[in-house]
């Protein structure tokens, strides 16, 4: 069993996103992984005006400067070095050498922000990738296929067939689609090797034991 990683370090790359919009992500992470971690702590990285930066220098840099269990958030694309454009640009990725992840906002939010809807579904789409990729961190994989937690939202980890949907239709089918209760595969993951406990909602005598989220 390891131990549980305590802090979560959420660092804002550039100014896009407020620090009051970061801790609403950094809740939300909290709520979804209750005894693996306890706390977030909220860092700024100043960084140049880019349209895009390569995911892995990111990762790098930001384990340079900041070490540990690390997520960070920018506006700017996120390339990979595949040669298909179709798959050069992701929302986010996680670096297998350290524990360093980073998502973009790029392609989760209308271009402008002008309702209380909009800012809630940008709000709703980054807590979910970022979820996804501290999952990532936390040692679980993607699902192909579609795996639905107790809430009957798709499980945070589900990944699904990209080219099957292209961006928009991605965003719309998976990402809108995932939840932040994990499905019971992963949940156990993490109990076995975090020890983490994972709530029930009591035993039902003619039927198994139900998860909460």
């Amino acid at each position: 069993m390891q131990r549980h990683r305590s802090t979560i370090n959420i660092v804002r790359i550039g100014s896009d996103i407020t620090f009051s919009s970061l801790r609403e992500i950094g809740s939300r992470i909290l709520d979804s992984l209750q005894g693996i971690i306890d706390e977030f702590e909220l860092s700024h990285l100043d960084a140049p005006v880019l349209e895009s930066i390569d995911a892995y220098l990111l990762t790098t840099i930001l384990h340079d400067e900041f070490g540990g269990h690390t997520l960070g958030i920018t506006d700017a694309d996120l390339r990979t070095e595949d040669k298909d454009e179709f798959y050069s640009s992701i929302f986010g990725g996680k670096n297998p050498q350290n524990d360093v992840a980073v998502v973009s906002t790029r392609r989760l939010g209308p271009a402008e922000i002008t309702s209380k809807g909009d800012y809630d579904l940008y709000i709703d789409r980054t807590a979910k990738v970022s979820l996804h990729e501290v999952g990532h961190n936390l040692g679980l994989t993607d699902h192909g296929s579609y795996k639905v937690a107790c809430d009957g939202s798709l499980c945070p980890m589900t990944k699904g067939e990209f080219n099957r949907f292209g961006y928009w239709g991605y965003v719309r089918a998976i990402i809108d689609g995932r939840g932040m209760c994990f499905c019971d595969e992963c949940a156990y993951f993490l109990r076995k090797v975090y020890g983490c406990r994972v709530q029930s909602a009591g035993s039902l005598e003619d039927g198994p034991e139900q998860r909460t989220c």
